[in-house]
């Protein structure tokens, strides 16, 4: 009975003490969420706004303002970038401290590689330390100044013969957006003071040669800037261009309408119009043959130039024999738009998205899953081995005694195998594989670094980058983003130091980043003495006067792609036979050289260990081929090993470095 009664007791004591703990919980569920409550009644005493800064190189400047009317607060402002589907591409992080009544101002630096579309939105939040969002503004359309129309400026003699391009008031697919076309009519007087304004330029049937110097030269920067820029030319061509020599396109002469020679590519109906030669001075230009225009790349933005003039094109729309919609003007639009720096198609062997899939997919032979198939293989043989396979060769040999010192023995000799066997395949730390690429010469782009890392764990890493590193981001955008498991890229900066990292939320996930830094790694320069040559393609010496050596190193001489091996620092080289020469009309530029031509060739001749280097020096191509200007010039890269780390964190890293030179 007494012991009943203690029993009971003891239950009673347990029950009371399970009240107790439950009624703690709730007390403090209830003051997070009071705590929480409060944050969040704080929303309205901040004010956040974000600003694109001008910039030409390879960012997107953002100035943050936050001000705080509350109590003081520290936390983080996050930065973070979505497409038109509103889909997270990538964080930035900013630790702040916000005390009453104060107004903080920062930036943050994001790569324009790391945007996939300019049409999407930009959400600055305020994060507490619990994780909770009190306050939050959202900028839609932020890189494209939250424009809500297309504005197209018109430079013409012929304005009202133009109007047509607004499509009568429908709307354009641009840039992941929708958008209505605005057209702004201008001269000579209000051209550069609307530039910042328009994102099309369109100058048709107009002398560009009565435009200022400081007229011309502020349209060059403004396409350099991003901005787009369209010119119709027909029967006036060469007044169109007279004041447009920067972008290398001349006249050879101008066809009557009816006298060109019509292959079937283009719409018959442009046979109608007066077309003239455009001449390519630069070789940088792409021929469309489907619409006969030349579209390129120019710095952030694209120049397209077409042999028509513009305002014959109208006319033929409106004539009821002649084209039955205005298909051609939209391609003209949607094509430039392609060529941009951060959407370009164009750069098909220049984007950076496009060349980590075709050569960092190979650079340090990442993956989701590793190969183990030979460590299965191992195993499934020791099972079978170890039991009845074991029994039947002991019997055989008439040895069935030795059996139970034989199971033990074979276990010992399987566990040593397959754990040399798999050792291998072990990761410890994050693995970094990183390509430095440098111009050297002032007038070439500032070094930036690609990395390809992975880890393995499946919890969220990040890695701390060495300090002289001003931005970072990602250049595969939503490759890896996943609604439903919620990982993303992110990017944090604490003082003047930055991270970057990803939530995988599965094993081994590869992520890809940039970095960039105005900081000059490498020193001296490249130069060569070359002349064409019937055997070898090109003959000649070429001198790294560098303090790096060359692993290998490759030449990009009118057009063609030469590869040799080792170029020591202040050393001269006589080429003779290369790697690997590029046929003429074989490929059309020396990066699809590169990647369908070397490196294929290279796997199936060179050992693997070298696999890296070569991949590394393919970055290197890509990006000094992208970097050429003019036919007919000479590009050197060479490939060096050891290169300053890019990560100043617990990781392993394997390192490289490309230093090209333009003559």
């Amino acid at each position: 009975m007494k012991r009943e009664r203690t029993i009971g007791k003891q239950i009673w004591g347990l029950l009371i003490l399970g009240i107790l703990f439950c009624a703690m919980l709730t007390g403090r569920t209830g003051m997070a969420a009071e705590e929480t409550a409060s944050e969040q009644n704080d929303n309205q005493v901040y004010s956040i706004d974000a600003v694109l800064l001008p910039s030409d190189g390879a960012t997107y400047d953002i100035q943050v303002t936050i001000s705080n009317q509350g109590k003081d607060w520290e936390g983080t402002a996050r930065v973070q970038t979505e497409d038109s589907y509103d889909a997270m591409c990538c964080v930035y992080d900013t630790a702040i401290s916000l005390p009453e009544g104060s107004t903080k101002q920062f930036a943050v630096r994001i790569p324009k590689e790391s945007i996939e579309y300019s049409g999407g939105t930009l959400n600055v939040s305020l994060v507490s330390e619990s994780s909770q969002v009190i306050a939050q503004q959202r900028f839609k359309r932020f890189f494209l100044m939250g424009a809500d129309a297309l504005s197209v400026g018109i430079l013409s003699d012929s304005y009202s013969a133009l109007t047509y391009l607004d499509l009568g008031g429908e709307s354009i697919y641009y840039d992941g957006v929708e958008f209505p076309i605005k057209l702004w009519q201008l001269d000579q007087d209000s051209l550069t003071g609307a530039l910042d304004s328009l994102i099309i330029l369109v100058i048709d049937n107009y002398n560009t040669g009565v435009l200022s110097d400081s007229a011309k030269e502020r349209i060059e920067e403004w396409v350099n800037r991003g901005g787009l820029l369209i010119v119709g030319t027909g029967g006036r061509a060469e007044e169109v261009l007279s004041g447009l020599p920067d972008f290398g396109v001349a006249c050879d002469g101008v066809n009557e309408p009816g006298t060109s020679d019509y292959d079937g590519e283009y719409p018959a109906e442009l046979n109608q119009l007066e077309l003239a030669q455009l001449k390519d001075l630069t070789g940088r230009y792409d021929m469309q043959a489907e619409s006969l225009i030349m579209v390129t790349s120019w710095g952030a933005g694209a120049v397209e130039f077409v042999p028509y003039a513009l305002t014959d094109l109208g006319r033929l729309l409106a004539t009821p024999a002649g084209m039955s919609d205005e298909g051609c003007y939209v391609s003209l639009l949607q094509n430039i738009n392609s060529y941009t720096y951060v959407n370009s198609n164009s750069y098909k062997y220049y984007d950076n998205n496009y060349i980590l899939r075709r050569i960092f997919r190979t650079f340090g032979n990442g993956g989701n899953r590793l190969n183990f198939g030979l460590l299965k293989w191992i195993v499934v043989l020791y099972v079978i081995f170890v039991g009845p396979v074991l029994y039947l060769i002991l019997s055989f040999m008439k040895k069935r005694d030795w059996y139970w010192i034989a199971v033990p023995v074979s276990t010992l000799a399987g566990i040593i195998l397959i754990y040399i066997t798999g050792s291998g395949f072990e990761v410890v730390n994050t693995r970094v594989y990183s390509v430095t690429v440098e111009g050297l010469g002032k007038d070439l782009a500032e070094a930036v670094t690609y990395m390809h890392c992975y880890d393995a764990d499946y919890e969220e890493w990040e890695l701390r980058l060495a300090e002289q590193y001003a931005y970072v981001g990602p250049v595969i955008n939503n490759y890896y983003y996943d609604d439903s498991e919620g990982y993303y890229y992110r990017v944090q900066k604490e003082g003047e130091r930055l991270t970057c990292g990803m939530d995988p939320g599965a094993g081994f996930e590869d992520a890809y980043f940039m970095a960039g830094t105005s900081r000059k790694f490498g020193a001296g320069s490249i130069s060569s003495v070359l002349k064409p040559s019937v055997k070898w393609g090109i003959t000649g010496t070429v001198t790294n006067e560098t303090d790096r050596d060359f692993r290998y190193f490759a030449v990009i001489s009118d057009n063609q792609l030469y590869v040799y091996e080792n170029l020591p620092a202040g050393e001269t080289r006589e080429l003779e036979k290369p790697n690997y020469m590029s046929g003429q009309g074989t490929y059309d530029n020396a990066t699809e050289a590169y990647l369908q031509g070397y490196m294929i060739s290279f796997y199936r001749g060179k050992e693997k260990k070298d696999a890296d280097i070569i991949a590394a020096l393919g970055m290197g191509v890509s990006v000094a081929e992208a970097q050429m200007i003019g036919a007919g010039g000479t590009t050197i890269i060479g490939v060096t090993e050891n290169w300053q780390a890019a990560v100043d964190d617990d990781c392993v890293e394997t390192s490289y470095g490309c230093l090209y030179s333009i003559q």
